[in-house]
Formats: C-alpha cells, structure tokens, sequence
C-alpha cells in the first residue's frame, strides 16, 4: 500500500508500501504447484491474456458463500466471514493496531482491535468501520497470521476477495494487500485493490526492490494508476491478483476487476533478482481500512480528512480467497 496507487486461496495443480507494513518474520512454507484464488464473483475465462479497460462495474449483492474453484484448482485458504453479529475476526487473522504514523504513509487514524472498528456484520461480511473527526480517527486493519499464501515454482497463485468499497469522501483509504515477510518493499507488497477518497475507483500496483528508487519506482511502485469502477462503493465486486509462475524466464503479475484485465507486470520490467526477492516466496494478505495519508492527499491536492469528511464509512469483504 506504500505506493501512491493500495481472500479465498486457491492453487492450481499444473507441471507447474510506500507502506512499510512490517512483514511478519515466519519460515516460508512450500506449497504444491497450486493457485491461489481469493473471492472469485465471476468464473475466470479460459484466456486472461489480452490486457482490457474494465466493464462498467454494476451494483451486487455479497456472496452467499465462497464461490468452488474452477476445475484444474484448489482452495487452499478462504474465509466467509460467517459468525455472529459483532464478534471479531478469527484465529486466521491478527489485528495490526497502533497509530498509523507507525506504517510510514502519512496516515492519520488509530488502528484498533475494537468490534465499533473491525466485526462480523452476522451476514457473512467483515465490516472495517472508520470513525472519528477532524485529526482523530479510529479503524480497522487485519492480516493473517503467517506468510500463508505463495505461486509455486511452475504454477500459479490466484488471490481474489469480494468487496464493497466505504463511502464518506475525502480522506478513505481501503485497501486489500499482499505484503512479503522481511524487509520492505525487497521482499514484496501486491496491492490488490486501493481507492481513494470515495472515488468509485480502483489501482492495482505491485512494490519491490529498493527505496527509494530502484527499478519498482519507490516509493511509488509500478501501477495501474486510478481506474474506474463504477458501483463499487454501492455494490460487492471482485478484486483479483494472478501471480502466473509458468513461464519461468518472465513471470507475471496481473491484476482483475470483476474478471476483467486491466493491468499486468512482468518480471523483465523490473529483473530476476529483485523479481525472485520479491515474489517467488508466501505472503500475507491483509484487509485496510486507512484514513488520510500521502495517496489521498496527493489524489485531491489538500489535506485530508476534512471537515465535510463523515464518520462510520465501511470497507465489507465478503469473503477471501487464495
């Protein structure tokens, strides 16, 4: 999420920041050749492989329940979000808490584990709720509890969350991530959906290498930039990461809204080394709720929130998928 742009796992068996967030320092598990899919609303076509502008986004209820992966793969972590209204998360998910000057990006909220600010909705969504005005804000931001998900060598990893983007105007900043364990940005963040500012608008952007600078840009990183997506604060839709290991010289990162293409990195933009430290490995996943910060002051040229800015915006996710 460092850069100026921000979960059903799934695997598939094939031969196959400017947001520093603190990685989680854990031994990296190796998985079976897999894809990792993170809540799927839409069935992946059989070619992602023509780079398109998303559709108009329409307005969709959440989810019953994780979608089944597509036949050639396998779940290998998802949550639905089912429980009792107003309870927290469960034991696959860590609250990160603290101010948000601790991450690095100019945010200005407090991240609580408070159920006002992180809780089950009791309809199978995880509500982040920001709350507060002027300078003091409080929200939501929760990860899982080890570097669980990663593309194995000659395979792919398939990342894919269905969300419902908060309303309340200048200052909102969700986000759903991925971030490498170790150093920042040399062992990885994928940011998977950012928006900014209640601008029914979506950025994809990958960070890796040094800062600053480096061949990633950062702290920018490399990114799709702003995009629209259109009902995405009035409705549920699809947030999808492929990272495509297949083909070994040149792998790929790239980036989905509702099964629509949009955006895509390879390894050759940015070279095998710093390409290998940043991705060829698990990461994390992690749902954000921030307010302020250098992305949504940058978007609009002032300083945010503002007065105007209401209280109670909320970031759902009905369920995640790698």
């Amino acid at each position: 999420m460092p850069g100026i742009s921000r979960r059903v796992t799934r695997v598939r068996k094939r031969a196959t920041r400017w947001r520093p967030r603190g990685g989680l320092a854990v031994a990296l598990a190796v998985i079976a050749p897999v894809i990792v899919l993170a809540a799927v609303a839409v069935p992946r076509t059989p070619s992602l492989a023509a780079m398109v502008t998303p559709a108009a986004a329409t307005s969709v209820a959440a989810p019953a329940a994780v979608p089944g992966p597509p036949a050639g793969w396998s779940t290998v972590f998802s949550d639905d979000f089912n429980g009792t209204a107003g309870t927290g998360v469960d034991s696959q998910w860590m609250y990160d808490t603290g101010p948000g000057s601790n991450f690095g990006t100019g945010e200005i909220e407090t991240m609580t584990n408070s159920t006002s600010n992180v809780h089950l909705d009791g309809n199978g969504n995880l509500d982040l709720t920001a709350q507060g005005s002027g300078s003091s804000w409080t929200s939501g931001r929760v990860q899982t509890t080890t570097a669980n998900v990663g593309a194995p060598a000659g395979g792919e990893l398939e990342v894919t969350a269905s969300i419902q983007q908060p309303t309340g105007g200048l200052g909102y900043w969700p986000a759903f991530w991925m971030l490498g364990p170790g150093q920042w940005p040399e062992n990885g963040e994928i940011d998977i959906m950012e928006d900014v500012n209640s601008l029914s608008e979506v950025a994809g952007t990958i960070h890796c290498g040094t800062d600053p600078g480096g061949p990633c840009n950062e702290t920018n990183g490399i990114g799709s930039g702003l995009r629209a997506c259109s009902g995405c604060q009035s409705g549920f839709h699809t947030y999808t990461m492929i990272l495509n290991r297949t083909n070994t010289s040149n792998e790929s990162i790239t980036f989905y809204l509702d099964g629509a293409q949009y955006f895509s990195v390879s390894e050759s933009q940015v070279g095998t080394a710093t390409w290998q430290a940043a991705y060829d490995h698990n990461l994390s996943i992690l749902l954000d709720l921030a307010m302020g910060g250098g992305f949504p002051n940058g978007v609009c040229n002032c300083t945010t929130p503002t007065s105007a800015t209401t209280s109670g915006g909320t970031m759902s996710t009905a369920y995640v998928a790698p």
